[in-house]
């Protein structure tokens, strides 16, 4: 199942963000300080190079134990709006929910309770039986939904739910504990059947042939093995400024058997 917007990336990366080459009149001084500029960052896994609105590379720094960093760069790629006002020199950050709750058509849509309420009685799971990880307004495909995750047993459920009517739009459900280990592929040309492991191209490969696709400057966010209609696959979420890009890769031949791109303002 495909995720929108950031989904699985947290706003744990920006405990260590400030705002750096903002235009403050106020701070007039000037003074020569040594800096750490060997800073890398990473996002889950994929190296991460922050750039500009006009694609040029931002430098991050270290000072006295403190990383800098460009905040737009940072949280656009974690899934966040960011505006400036630049009246009380404040960047704004807005999740994605919290963006879309506040959009006018927002007294439409049903409440997060109400499409937990679909998805389990969709999966004919009890609300006592279940372990709710997540229940949010996402944007795909033009189309506001609520993204539903949770546990019950051993099985994970995941539902794309239609912010307005409650439609299910999509589910898929998987053995949270299963494992690829003792099984043999039986069609290598569709990847569909029992697949061992070593019939896999790997996580990196898969980011390659998403990235070879996706503009210049696009970045990782998520990269997941999963299970669909009988074969394995990769599904891998992008980011490049405010555009999104997913695509599912067949996990046996890396051909792109899925594509997608939004534009999250």
């Amino acid at each position: 199942m495909k995720r929108g917007f950031g989904k699985g990336f947290g706003a744990g990366i920006l405990a260590a963000v400030l705002v750096v080459g903002l235009s403050v009149t106020a701070l007039a001084a000037t003074r020569t300080i040594q800096v750490n500029d060997d800073i890398k960052v990473t996002l889950n896994g994929a190296n991460f190079t922050p750039k500009d609105a006009n694609g040029k590379e931002v430098p991050l720094f270290s000072y006295n134990g403190t990383t800098y960093a460009p905040v737009r760069a940072i949280c656009e790629a974690a899934g966040l709006k960011v505006d400036y006002d630049s009246a009380t020199y404040t960047a704004v950050l807005t999740t994605q929910d919290q963006y879309i709750a506040s959009t006018p058509d927002a007294s439409n849509y049903i409440t997060a309770e109400q499409a937990k309420s679909a998805a389990l009685s969709h999966a004919g799971v009890s609300a006592n039986d279940a372990i709710f990880v997540k229940a949010g307004l996402d944007w795909d495909d033009g189309k506001v939904q609520y993204e539903v995750e949770f546990y019950a047993g051993n099985t994970e459920y995941d539902y794309d739910i239609d912010a307005v009517s409650g439609a299910v739009l999509s589910y898929d459900r998987e053995w949270d504990d299963f494992s690829l280990k003792g099984y043999q592929n039986t069609d290598s040309s569709t990847g569909t059947g029992s697949t061992s492991q070593s019939n896999l191209i790997t996580e990196e490969k898969a980011k390659e042939i998403a990235l070879a696709k996706a503009p210049a400057g696009a970045t990782v966010v998520k990269c997941k093995l999963d299970r669909d209609d009988g074969r394995y696959v990769y599904e891998i979420e992008m980011r490049s400024g405010y555009m999104e890009y997913e695509c599912d890769i067949n996990a046996v031949t890396g051909v792109i058997i899925d594509w997608d791109a939004d534009w999250d303002d």
